[in-house]
């Protein structure tokens, strides 16, 4: 399955920590029972979240990223504002991107500024960059299309030339990692610049109707067009004082008649009459509706959790910013990138991969975005029936884990790692039928989840072997994910038939369908073989242990995602003990260690996990990883992990703040959804739950885990303040009437008993950063030219740690530090001389030292005696003057500490 962060501490104002959270007091509640959700300033609070970049960034790798739901751009500063565009529908698995944009202006849009800031405000979706004297860049996109806009306000009055290029990367580079069926058409490039606008067409002879058109236009300025050369087009602008340049990746497949250029040229023609004003209002709309449907707060004292609630909105905004296409955000293409066509992985959508990115957004209410997830699966049904016929000689349909646009299989039955998985299906039916648990549309359940889920079954009854001498179902071999190879009962097999077939009994019932089936699925429940279990601990298959090839933690799928064990599960303290034992704790991009941990009720270990995969995977200032096995999936996992610890339902049960950490300073909010539609909000600070507010959508059943163990609660409907029913019990169940708010308290403390208030928030100014790791959100102020610059003005690979208030007499009191061989570290800077300060002491190592690519020398930061600090341990002098950059990069598994850097 399968750069670095940047924190620039200024002198004299020490380590940047996220600012919390607008804290409520014990004494109030933010709940509505007008509206049955929690009372937020959306704008305000959201706001505390933007990302901010005080200074230019010239690393594409660090650009920040926007996005209208089915196009993307990422962007940079590079001779002016430049982006790599791409969009969810344009190739086979996204694999090819749609081209780079470029925004010039004479003289440049930062001449003679004396401010600068960069904004991506997550409420409004818009990106913006401000530079001092009137001067801003405003981009953003028409929602539900492939269009977007780079605004311009320029009020300078000697702005001589504007230019906007669209461009393409050597076309020669490209190669067949998509399993396109014809290469050349996707090295082909054709052109087009007139009075309506330029652009660049690709793919247009892709057989299975992919390819697009990046196209440009303008509104609010004369401009003229011209073919710079094979895969450079270019609009010449007349300089305004107000103008917006429209441009779209027009694709082929959501075209009419599969005409992209046709396409783009209608989208460019309707934006522009629509007006930049009106456009702008329709994107802002649409993002302000989408935060709308939930919230979440997670925060405390020391400043970390904010930084996961931080990234938990960058996460969701990055995500749904490219998941509103034909087809899914690919795991690792997804819609944002600066690599050009370059990407890993992209011949299929690996289910592992994809569920991570995806299985949040039911919790968070927007089962929109996973139906994009699932039409994939369920609109190649039919081909995969047919190919489960022809390959496995079973009438059913087997899923193939790595799985084309078009249901093929060929990732997978080429692959010893992926061929013998048999599990994948009903992943792939289960959220189908949680798609129609979670909004009640019974007609989905009908025509695609429960036909889906039924053939998934009817594999499954042909594909498990029977032993009549012991009257037992098992499967004879398959792999237990792509781990275990070959084996007997892999837990995934088993977990996947004692998860879907009663699922599916169930759903024949309330469909009224295949009742003659119901006795014989029920039979292969009822006889199928145990789960294996060694040291107290649930055993990947049966034993003995195959060779392992991948580093998954496949007994943990028990867990989640087959929801098979969890809180108050008899076998929970298995579970628990299958979970601490796990061979490969956080052992890549995808791992989803901390939703389990939820699950499984580790409040502490889930906040320590969403932790550890950040400080791992969270490598770019843009909430980005340089992890070369997926770009999405860890910032999916941490949406899950913090949703499953502060609501969880798959059993059925409302239970809120299941997994809060013990830390006496957290303070937990959210709106949530719960199965079978409720809106669930809570609250929780200083260690009390204060309430449980339930909006029912549906008028379903609702079962609700009592938070205040032993203690008398109540269940009051907030209309008319009827109690419904009061108990002691562990569980508390009442009959509910759709659009209807209920309210569950304890009887000694209501509801009533807290003050009302609003939850809002400040606008973030700078970056932040997370405690003790070297995960870092934006770029502070400052330049990199001469001057003494603080450790954290570099970048790092994983492995590397921040450490503050270190009283050794280090530059600034802070150092990063890495025991790992290999760990890099990153500087760039503009000078003409370079001075590498660190400590030099007992314990520690060596590092090479690389200067623009290059290495100079071996650095011993090894000395006997007393601890030394601002060492200048590399020097270089002479350089070219311009740009340079130095990569420190760790020889031993001894300390080896960066502490500043000095540049002449």
């Amino acid at each position: 399955m399968r750069r670095l962060a940047l924190l620039l501490v200024l002198p004299l104002v020490g380590l940047v920590l996220p600012a919390t959270a607008a804290q409520a007091s014990p004494t109030d509640a933010a709940f509505n029972p007008g509206t049955g959700t929690l009372n937020v300033d959306y704008a305000g609070y959201l706001s505390k979240h933007d990302i901010v970049y005080n200074r230019p960034n010239t690393t594409p790798g660090n650009g920040l990223t926007v996005g209208n739901g089915r196009t993307g751009a990422m962007v940079w500063d590079q001779n002016g504002i430049t982006a790599q565009v791409s969009g969810v529908d344009l190739a086979e698995q996204s694999t090819y991107a749609a081209g780079n944009i470029n925004l010039q202006t004479t003289p440049a849009l930062s001449s003679g500024s004396t401010g600068y800031q960069q904004r991506l405000s997550l409420y409004d979706g818009l990106l913006s960059t401000k530079y001092a004297d009137g001067r801003t860049v405003t981009i953003l996109g028409q929602p539900g299309s492939e269009t977007m806009g780079v605004h311009v306000d320029d009020n300078r009055t000697n702005v001589t030339a504007v230019s906007f290029d669209l461009s393409l990367w050597d076309m020669s580079t490209v190669t067949n990692i998509a399993d396109v069926p014809n290469l050349t058409t996707w090295k082909t490039v054709s052109t087009f610049a007139d009075s309506t606008g330029a652009g660049l067409s690709r793919g247009q002879a892709d057989p299975n109707n992919f390819g697009y058109t990046l196209a440009a236009t303008v509104e609010g300025t004369p401009f003229s067009t011209k073919v710079v050369n094979g895969t450079d087009v270019r609009l010449t602008i007349t300089p305004s004082s107000s103008y917006t340049i429209w441009f779209t990746a027009a694709s082929r497949l959501d075209a009419a008649n599969h005409d992209s250029l046709s396409a783009a040229r209608s989208q460019l023609s309707a934006v522009k009459s629509s007006g930049y004003t009106a456009v702008r209002s329709s994107y802002q709309n649409f993002w302000h509706g989408f935060w709308q449907k939930s919230f979440v707060q997670y925060s405390n004292s020391a400043g970390d959790a904010d930084y996961l609630e931080n990234v938990y909105y960058l996460a969701t905004y990055m995500i749904a910013a490219g998941g509103y296409g034909n087809y899914p955000v690919h795991f690792i293409n997804g819609v944002f990138r600066a690599t050009g066509d370059q990407s890993k992985w992209s011949n299929g959508y690996w289910y592992w991969n994809q569920r991570d990115v995806y299985n949040s957004f039911l919790a968070s209410n927007h089962p929109d975005l996973l139906k994009t997830f699932n039409n994939l699966y369920s609109r190649n049904s039919a081909a995969l029936k047919s190919f489960t016929q022809s390959y496995q000689g079973i009438a059913g349909l087997w899923v193939p884990e790595t799985m084309g646009w078009d249901g093929n299989a060929r990732g997978t039955t080429g692959s010893d790692y992926t061929k013998g998985i048999m599990s994948t299906g009903t992943e792939a039916a289960y959220n189908m039928y949680l798609q129609y648990r979670y909004t009640n549309d019974t007609n989905y359940l009908s025509s695609t989840a429960y036909p889906f889920m039924r053939d998934v079954v009817a594999f499954y009854s042909k594909k498990l072997s029977y032993d009549s001498a012991n009257n037992r179902y098992y499967m004879a071999n398959s792999n237990a994910h792509e781990t275990y190879w070959n084996v007997q009962d892999a837990i995934t097999d088993l977990a996947a038939v004692r998860l879907l077939f009663p699922l599916t009994i169930s759903a024949s019932q309330t469909l009224g369908l295949d009742a003659d089936q119901r006795a014989g699925w029920q039979n292969i429940v009822d006889h199928l073989a145990p789960y294996q279990v060694s040291n107290g601990a649930y055993l990947p298959h049966d034993p003995p242990i195959a060779q392992t090839r991948n580093n998954e933690n496949v007994a943990s799928e028990l867990i989640w995602p087959y929801d098979r064990t969890g809180i108050g599960a008899p076998d929970q303290q298995t579970a628990v003990n299958t979970w601490n034992a796990r061979p490969f704790p956080y052992g890549n991009v995808w791992a989803n260690d901390a939703v389990q941990a939820a699950r499984l009720g580790l409040g502490d270990q889930a906040f320590s996990g969403m932790k550890t995969m950040l400080q791992k995977y969270q490598n770019y200032p843009n909430g980005l990883t340089a992890n070369t096995n997926g770009v999405f999936e860890y910032l999916g996992v941490h949406l899950t992990a913090m949703n499953e610890s502060l609501l969880q339902s798959y059993n059925d049960k409302i239970a809120v703040f299941p997994a809060a950490p013990t830390d006496s300073t957290f303070n937990g909010k959210f709106t949530l959804l719960a199965k079978d539609g409720f809106l669930v909000s809570s609250e929780r600070e200083s260690g009390e739950t204060k309430y449980i507010g339930i909006k029912s959508l549906y008028g379903k059943q609702a079962t609700v885990v009592n938070p205040w163990a032993g203690q008398q609660i109540r269940v009051r409907r907030a209309s008319d303040n009827a109690i419904l029913a009061t108990t002691t019990a562990a569980t508390i169940s009442f009959a509910t009437a759709a659009n209807t708010v209920y309210v569950v308290e304890r009887v000694a403390k209501p509801l009533t008993s807290y003050a009302s208030t609003r939850l809002t928030g400040s606008a973030n100014q700078g970056p932040k950063s997370l405690r003790n790791t070297a995960s870092t959100l934006g770029l502070p102020g400052g330049s990199t030219t001469a001057g003494t610059f603080n450790d954290s003005a570099a970048t790092y690979d994983a492995n590397w740690y921040l450490t503050t208030n270190r009283g050794y007499g280090d530059y600034n009191d802070d150092t990063h530090h890495t025991t790992t061989n290999g760990a890099a570290a990153q500087f760039t800077f503009t000078g003409t001389g370079i001075q590498l300060l660190s400590e030099r002491n007992g314990d520690m190592g060596n590092a090479d030292v690389y200067l623009d690519g290059v290495l100079q020398q071996n650095v011993n930061f090894y000395v006997s005696g007393a601890r030394q600090a601002q060492q200048v341990v590399y020097s270089k002098t002479g350089l070219a003057s311009g740009s340079h950059t130095i990569r420190i990069v760790s020889r031993s598994t001894s300390v080896v500490i960066v502490d500043a850097f000095k540049v002449s």
